[in-house]
């Protein structure tokens, strides 16, 4: 059955996806970032007028449907890019083409074979954010440069999970000790005291209380005066979850929960999950309270969520912050993946970013990170009034 020529159909619109919703929704397997209502989602909020759908559909003849590459055509900004739908302010992580089992080197095949065939159309492809093992999407990569494409891969950051064991007690014995004391104190003083209290939504009625106070303790947290809202400043990030939360509550697959102190909500958390993961997406914290230690208390108690769940894993997503690996979280390498098509100002830019990741690479030597991390966050800043130009 494997060795059948695979069929690949390119969907614009849609309309045209109606049919194969349902086959779509059984490849994402209940992984929240990989549904159609995800996606589409997010496709319906942050669409420019000049974009445009495509995705690619891969058929068996006797399977249906065993894969799905979720694109766009981003047309505004220079040479014509396919992104990968979820792709702008990072709402996506764990990038790859959706799958059934067994199929995803056949299925990454068949995305490359579409995206030669229609090579006429786009002189860019961007993928980001695709983890190392992303078996399908790496296929297609391969199969592309492989075929006279100019292709360049560059780790941007790390993806952070934690592997859980079955219960509690365990987990806390893979801490370090002075962390496993601390938990322990504080389970007993606060948490079974119910001195604090956790509260989560459970029903639409309380959906709109529970954002709102993500929306205040996130602003709390990482507002600055360019984003007071932290992430939820920009209107369309916003829109989003705001839409996305609604939907997975409807699936039994959200987890906001907050803190209350004397009826004062102290920390909350933003989280989804499917059967397997737990997934850490957005937090809050009152840093006036942090006589309580709120965010090893948030967390506590979200680790201990997922292993009552019986789910295998705690996932982090992006950013290398340390605490990650004090709560014993391993990093999943991810990578952003671009190819070029041979040719003009397109092999031009491939040339510039391999002499940019050289660099980068080089300077890591013997420039202090921070020193990189800063300089990057000047130049983004310098750029952001032309980008808003371009437009």
């Amino acid at each position: 059955m494997l060795n059948k020529p695979l069929q690949t159909i390119n969907i614009h619109a849609n309309s045209e996806l109606e049919p194969h919703l349902d086959a779509w929704r059984r490849l994402a397997a209940g992984r929240p970032m990989r549904s159609p209502e995800w996606l589409l989602g997010w496709w319906g909020i942050y669409a420019e007028p000049e974009d445009e759908l495509r995705i690619i559909l891969v058929m068996d003849p006797e399977a249906g449907l065993v894969g799905l590459a979720p694109l766009y055509l981003q047309n505004g900004g220079g040479l014509a890019t396919l992104r990968v739908l979820g792709a702008r302010d990072t709402c996506t992580h764990h990038t790859d083409w959706l799958a059934a089992a067994e199929w995803e080197a056949r299925v990454g095949e068949g995305v490359a074979q579409a995206l030669t065939e229609s090579q006429q159309s786009w002189k860019r492809l961007r993928f980001e954010a695709v983890d190392a093992d992303a078996l399908a999407i790496h296929t297609t990569m391969k199969h592309l440069t492989k075929h006279g494409c100019l292709g360049h891969q560059r780790q941007i950051n790390s993806c952070w999970r934690i592997s859980l064991p079955d219960n509690w007690d365990a987990y806390l014995q893979t801490l370090s000790r002075s962390l496993r004391k601390r938990c322990r104190q504080l389970q007993r003083q606060f948490l079974d005291s119910g001195r604090i209290q956790l509260m989560q939504v459970d029903n639409a009625a309380e959906l709109q209380r529970g954002y709102e106070i993500l929306l205040q303790l996130h602003s709390a947290r990482w507002g600055k005066t360019e984003a007071p809202a932290g992430v939820f400043s920009d209107e369309k990030f916003r829109q989003f979850h705001q839409e996305v939360a609604g939907y997975l509550l409807n699936q039994n697959q959200l987890r906001l929960a907050w803190l209350e102190c004397d009826g004062k909500p102290i920390a909350i958390e933003y989280q989804f999950f499917d059967s397997e993961t737990v997934y850490a997406y957005q937090a809050g914290i009152d840093l006036a309270m942090n006589k309580y230690s709120p965010g090893k208390l948030t967390m506590m108690a979200a680790i201990q969520f997922a292993i009552a769940r019986g789910c295998q894993s705690f996932d982090l997503l992006g950013g290398d912050e340390p605490y990650k690996a004090n709560w014993r979280a391993e990093p999943v390498t991810c990578h952003d993946l671009r190819v070029w098509q041979d040719r003009g100002t397109a092999r031009l830019e491939w040339a510039l970013w391999n002499g940019y990741t050289s660099l980068a690479q080089s300077l890591k030597q013997i420039v202090p990170a921070r020193v990189i991390t800063r300089g990057l966050r000047l130049a983004q800043k310098i750029k952001a009034p032309f980008a808003k130009l371009r437009r």
